[in-house]
């Protein structure tokens, strides 16, 4: 049942984006409906087949995509920033088809790149842009918060895949919905108060 409320708030997401962007034809917004997407297709492989979705051969490349797109929509309002973080996608998502077909280390090590500066980025970023520097409206916080809340869904997930959880499997599969949607709703919510101002 809580796969819903996961595919729910995808489809929320992928459709504030899309409504950021008729509103304000800027190219954030179609950078973060890429990641809106990805997110969505996700929601509904879960819906469709639970925790399975996670080891389709798709799932590494949309989970990456995900999080990554929401930083590099960040990095748009940053004059050039943006560019290079692309080309560092573009080149981490290589590394990580290459090492599907010959070095896992390689596809391990890729992902985990792309995860963790995507993840700094998300939620390290707004802070600094509101709280330091005072050049972003405080809607922007709503992004770290929803970087937060799914990292501590990733952390558990990876340290499952990882063989080492850190929190028992059942409370991991029952916490990654609600934080899927948490993550999702307050990303949602900052584009669209973003998209007011």
């Amino acid at each position: 049942m809580l796969e819903w409320v996961t595919l729910i708030s995808g489809l929320v997401f992928f459709l504030i984006a899309l409504y950021g962007y008729n509103e304000k034809k800027s190219l954030e917004y179609i950078i973060w409906s890429i990641s809106g997407l990805t997110f969505l297709i996700i929601a509904i492989a879960l819906v469709a087949m639970s925790l399975d979705a996670l080891s389709l051969p798709y799932t590494v490349y949309l989970g990456s995509i995900y999080p990554s797109f929401l930083a590099l929509g960040l990095l748009y309002k940053k004059e050039g920033y943006w560019k290079y973080y692309l080309y560092f996608i573009i080149l981490m998502i290589i590394l990580i088809a290459a090492g599907q077909v010959a070095l896992p280390q390689l596809k391990v090590g890729a992902q985990v790149a792309l995860h963790a500066i995507s993840g700094l980025i998300i939620v390290f970023l707004p802070i600094i842009e509101v709280l330091v520097r005072k050049e972003w409206h405080a809607y922007y916080l709503l992004f770290s918060l929803g970087g937060i809340v799914i990292g501590i869904g990733g952390l558990a997930l990876a340290s499952i895949v990882a063989g080492a959880p850190i929190l028992p499997f059942e409370l991991v599969v029952m916490l990654l919905h609600p934080l899927l949607f948490i993550s999702a709703f307050l990303i949602a919510l900052g584009i669209y108060l973003i998209t007011q101002l």
